[in-house]
């Protein structure tokens, strides 16, 4: 099992390391590391220019939630992944004060108990009505056609942006970040071809490290099934 553990751990490091060198640093306009094929200077867009935030789930109560037609993306869903769909969601009453959460919106949290993880963001590619998103995130919707969806979702994770973020926390034993804060934000962007192509790099990257992962998963529950056979 410890070769395949390392296995996964070598992947996890490969993928910190492209997240840092598959985009530029602040102030320069090419990659350190770039696919054949492309040589243009890179763009910066501003956020707030792009797109318009909103609020996640307002004047709900305890007794609203697990249950209902509605569905609502978890806090712990977006911190997690930088992609998110249907998996994971739960139930809530609706109404129609509630703005719904489209394809291609991302999805940012606001706080967190340490300045490395606030305002980590992830890409609602569901396609599903009655979706709403929970009460500690602020939604984001993009104009169309400006931002190949799975490159936005890595881009906002790359080492560049995640650092810009850390920079915006402020507070002491919570870290919160403002919504016009991360509008006033720059974003790299290549053309659309090269964004097509480094979304699905590191599409490629995360199911390798998911596959991985079931592997190492799989060893640690037959190890455990012996165990016990042994200790019967």
């Amino acid at each position: 099992m410890s070769l395949q553990q390392r296995k996964l751990e070598v992947l996890k490091e490969q993928k910190k390391t492209y997240l840092k060198l598959l985009f530029p640093a602040k102030g320069q306009t090419k990659p350190a590391l770039r696919f054949a094929g492309f040589e243009d200077d890179w763009k910066e867009v501003k956020l707030g220019e792009v797109g318009e935030t909103y609020t996640g789930l307002s004047g709900k109560t305890k007794e609203d939630f697990g249950h209902g037609e509605g569905k609502f993306i978890t806090y712990v869903n977006v911190f997690n992944n930088p992609l998110t769909d249907l998996y994971g969601l739960d139930s809530i009453e609706i109404d129609d004060k509630q703005r719904r959460v489209q394809y291609g919106d991302v999805l940012f949290t606001t706080s967190s108990e340490t300045p490395e993880d606030v305002g980590l963001s992830s890409v609602w590619m569901g396609t599903e009505d009655n979706v709403y998103l929970n009460s500690f995130c602020f939604g984001y919707r993009l104009q169309k056609g400006i931002f190949d969806l799975y490159y936005l979702a890595f881009v906002l994770r790359s080492f560049s942006v995640r650092r810009e973020f850390m920079l915006l926390a402020q507070g002491i034993s919570r870290f919160n970040i403002s919504k016009t804060k991360v509008m006033d934000m720059f974003i790299h962007i290549p053309s659309l071809p090269e964004q097509e192509a480094i979304g699905s790099f590191f599409q490629d990257l995360d199911k390798a490290i998911a596959k991985q992962e079931e592997k190492v998963n799989q060893l640690k529950e037959s190890k455990q099934t012996l165990l016990r056979k042994m200790f019967i």
